[in-house]
């Protein structure tokens, strides 16, 4: 390896010790209390150092959400692509897509969370919205994608595949929402069997063949 692609990569890894060293700093003493001191810090870097890749810790943490969101859009192109192998097993191919994105970093799940709320949304800089209005567009149109193929093929219930498609999200982070709340509040969690009995609800609501299935069993 060169000089020139050494230097790269190093760059690259010091990149993502910032990223990782942002969140943590978020998760142990939340968002209003993180600095670029505590990230520098807990990163092993100077100051100087820190402000050479970033100007703000928002730019980090976007800089972090995006990378993470754009993780979550190569599975949800997994899943279009391979959507005539899946068949009827849309739904839990989906639902195990939503899992998968969230076990990836769940403290960086935490943070994109608390971006996402209006009032943060609001006082974001315009290019940092914008960051994370492309990204998400990004997902939402894979989401789409997969959706209407499932409406297309009689695998979901004819409807509109935008709001399908929006309901199946916020259902999975209203659950994630929901137990993070519990956590914080030192109560017991059930985050996979609430999750189980999500999927379950949904696919009953949704999956016209499995109405059809149950009702064909004398």
């Amino acid at each position: 390896m060169g000089i020139k692609e050494r230097r790269k990569r190093e760059r690259l890894e010091r990149r993502d010790a910032i990223l990782q060293a942002a969140v943590q700093v978020y998760m142990e003493e939340g968002y209003h209390a993180t600095t670029m001191d505590k990230i520098a810090e807990t990163a092993e870097l100077s100051r100087a150092t820190l402000y050479l890749y970033f100007s703000t810790k928002d730019e980090i943490f976007i800089q972090a959400i995006v990378k993470q969101s754009e993780y979550f859009a190569q599975l949800l192109q997994g899943v279009y692509e391979r959507r005539k192998e899946i068949g009827d097993a849309l739904v839990p191919e989906l639902w195990a897509c939503f899992k998968e994105f969230y076990s990836l970093d769940p403290a960086l799940m935490n943070v994109t969370l608390y971006f996402h709320q209006s009032q943060m949304l609001r006082n974001l800089p315009e290019a940092l919205r914008s960051e994370l209005d492309r990204t998400g567009s990004q997902n939402y149109w894979w989401m789409r994608k997969i959706v209407a193929h499932g409406i297309r093929q009689g695998v979901l219930r004819k409807c509109n595949e935008k709001t399908l498609a929006e309901f199946f999200w916020t259902s999975f982070l209203g659950i994630l929402h929901l137990e993070n709340s519990k956590m914080a509040m030192g109560r017991k969690v059930h985050l996979e069997e609430t999750w189980e009995l999500g999927l379950d609800i949904l696919q009953q609501g949704v999956c016209p063949k499995l109405e059809q299935d149950k009702e064909s069993v004398p």
